[in-house]
């Protein structure tokens, strides 16, 4: 898979967008301090690619890395100690060229004769590491909100709400002697007379 700088940029922004999975990113991040783990050559270098992404028993953040500055697996194993799944990839990273001179723009010619100008890319390898993340170490977030699937969220307050009755508390005792219909009672209660 290759990846572009447009997918990085829209990551971002979903996440910025969304503050339940800006507060799991941090919880993800905290745990990952409190493991030490940036005290192992590179792992500082990581920038989110993708996630997180919530899945039954694991949360999954995938973290880019330069690849000269492959983050050492012995801080890979101080997550694997804590049942993290940690997998590494190489990939490649398609990034365009800063502008300079017109040497480094592509000129493409759309049907209409128009002339579109576009910065040419470069491509260069890269890590990947995907972390999946017991979910008790990264559940400490607000669960008012869950997403259910990407870019739909459910409210955890309304569930469950439909099938409750309303409660009719008009006669002023804890159900006592109350009918369903709402009507005056069928059998005196405890202490009381017809």
């Amino acid at each position: 898979m290759t990846i572009s700088v447009k997918i990085l940029n829209d990551q971002i922004k979903k996440i910025s967008e969304t503050n339940s999975l800006l507060d799991m990113l941090l919880e993800f991040e905290k745990t990952l301090d409190s493991l030490n783990l940036y005290a192992f050559k590179n792992w500082m270098e990581g920038e989110v690619l993708e996630g997180p992404t919530i899945k039954r028993h694991y949360i999954n953040v995938k973290l880019l890395y330069p690849y000269k500055k492959m983050p050492d697996p012995d801080g890979a194993k101080r997550l694997i100690a804590r049942d993290c799944l940690v997998e590494y990839k190489k990939d490649t990273l398609v990034k365009p060229v800063r502008v300079k001179t017109y040497d480094d723009v592509q000129v493409d010619i759309a049907p209409d004769g128009r002339s579109r100008y576009k910065a040419k890319t470069s491509s260069e390898p890269c890590w990947v590491v995907s972390i999946d993340m017991p979910r008790k170490y990264v559940d400490e977030f607000s669960s008012e909100n869950v997403e259910v699937e990407e870019d739909q969220y459910v409210n955890m307050d309304d569930i469950g709400k439909e099938n409750e009755l309303p409660v009719n508390n008009a006669m002023g005792s804890a159900g006592a002697g109350f009918t369903p219909g709402g009507g005056l009672p069928l059998t005196p209660g405890p202490g009381e007379t017809i």
